[in-house]
């Protein structure tokens, strides 16, 4: 357990008067303990005695479990076993009866869209459809909400989710370096990106990484024009001349980087060169804004107006940036033009200007993370980011 974590764990025990708080989704165990689990069927039960439990299916790897840590089986995927949920629910029962807290109230969070993926992240094993239900009877007390609180614990990374963060952001240099190095006339967007999931992939066993996958997304000429609506990688063919949009969403043992780089194959012209040099000018003004205390809308409406006074205004069609590392989006607030928001130390964001249209043939976004430090930011993705690679 990362000691900054618990103290915010703690003072949410504190306020709220809980007998635990029950964390299950992928994401939620890289946020408490740093472990990402292969079947995303892990269940760790928190008390208030900062003495943690955390139950895995038999089938769970040990290699891939926690130290320092309580750790219990259940029979899910074991044989002749046909209700390994019914005896996990009534082990959390019995563990908060010996800790003597069944009169108070369990607690999680209900609803968080989603969630990242396991290791096995082809499936994901569905949980039982009543699972929620149970949990809240588990304890004497029943449940409580408290959704907002555990939800803040994204917006915080410890000093150890920095390391992991850095890992992560380490492997997506890698892509965008296979990027540059591979985009140009003539290469498909699907061959492109293959070389660049590869390249990442090849890195596992490597400097502590256990679990590397990238999901780069090409889009070039026409269909870059697209890519402030949605990203997606097509056979298309990248011809002369041609904005190449990279968007990859990299998980690095659970951590997350979220990076976009925009090539240009053969001669730029003066239009092209205005846009990539209106993106690069808002990213670099959003940048300098980014420090505690400032709020969301104010930076990205700062960004938004040099690309609106630029021309480009009704081009730029989404958000400045969202917080990330758990998850490729982590919940919580954004650089947004209706959040008002502030920054705080621990955030870690995404700054990604773009320009997009028909018109331009094309699209083109530069996309970094930043950590929030106590006086300013640190940029975690120091690569290059220029048309060229440079």
């Amino acid at each position: 357990m990362y000691n900054e974590r618990r103290e915010m764990i703690n003072n949410i025990f504190k306020s709220r008067n809980l007998s635990a708080i029950i964390f299950w989704r992928p994401d939620e165990l890289v946020l408490m303990l740093g472990y990402m689990p292969l079947w995303g069927l892990s269940v760790l039960v928190y008390t208030a005695d900062h003495e943690p439990v955390l139950f895995v299916p038999e089938l769970e790897p040990e290699d891939l479990l926690p130290k320092g840590i309580t750790i219990k089986t259940f029979p899910w995927g074991a044989k002749n076993c046909t209700d390994p949920w019914n005896i996990l629910y009534k082990e959390i029962k019995k563990l908060l009866l010996q800790k003597h807290i069944l009169d108070k109230p369990v607690s999680f969070i209900q609803s968080i869209g989603g969630t990242a993926p396991c290791r096995m992240s082809g499936e994901q094993p569905p949980l039982p459809a009543n699972f929620t239900e149970q949990l809240c009877e588990i304890s004497d007390a029943g449940f409580k909400e408290v959704g907002s609180d555990l939800l803040r614990l994204y917006q915080y990374k410890t000093s150890q989710d920095v390391e992991g963060l850095k890992l992560a952001h380490s492997l997506a240099a890698v892509g965008v370096e296979v990027f540059y190095q591979q985009v140009k006339t003539g290469i498909s967007e699907s061959k492109l990106a293959a070389l660049i999931e590869s390249a990442v992939h090849e890195r596992i066993g490597q400097n502590a990484i256990s679990f590397a996958r990238a999901w780069p997304m090409i889009q070039s000429g026409r269909n870059a024009a697209n890519g402030g609506k949605y990203n997606t990688t097509t056979g298309k063919i990248i011809l002369d001349g041609e904005f190449v949009l990279l968007e990859m969403g990299i998980c690095v043992n659970g951590y997350w980087a979220d990076i976009s780089r925009t090539a240009i194959t053969g001669e730029i012209n003066d239009t092209q060169l205005n846009v990539f040099e209106t993106v690069t000018h808002a990213q670099q003004i959003a940048i300098k804004m980014l420090m505690p205390g400032i709020a969301m809308n104010d930076v990205d409406r700062a960004s938004r107006n040099y690309i609106t006074e630029a021309g480009f205004g009704k081009y730029f069609n989404h958000a400045l940036g969202h917080q990330v590392g758990f998850r490729y989006h982590d919940p919580g607030s954004c650089l947004s033009p209706h959040c008002i928001d502030v920054l705080q130390e621990g955030m870690v964001l995404t700054v990604e200007p773009g320009i997009y249209g028909a018109e331009l043939n094309g699209g083109v976004r530069i996309e970094d993370n930043f950590l929030i430090t106590a006086n300013g930011c640190q940029l975690l993705s120091n690569y290059p980011r220029g048309l060229q690679g440079d």
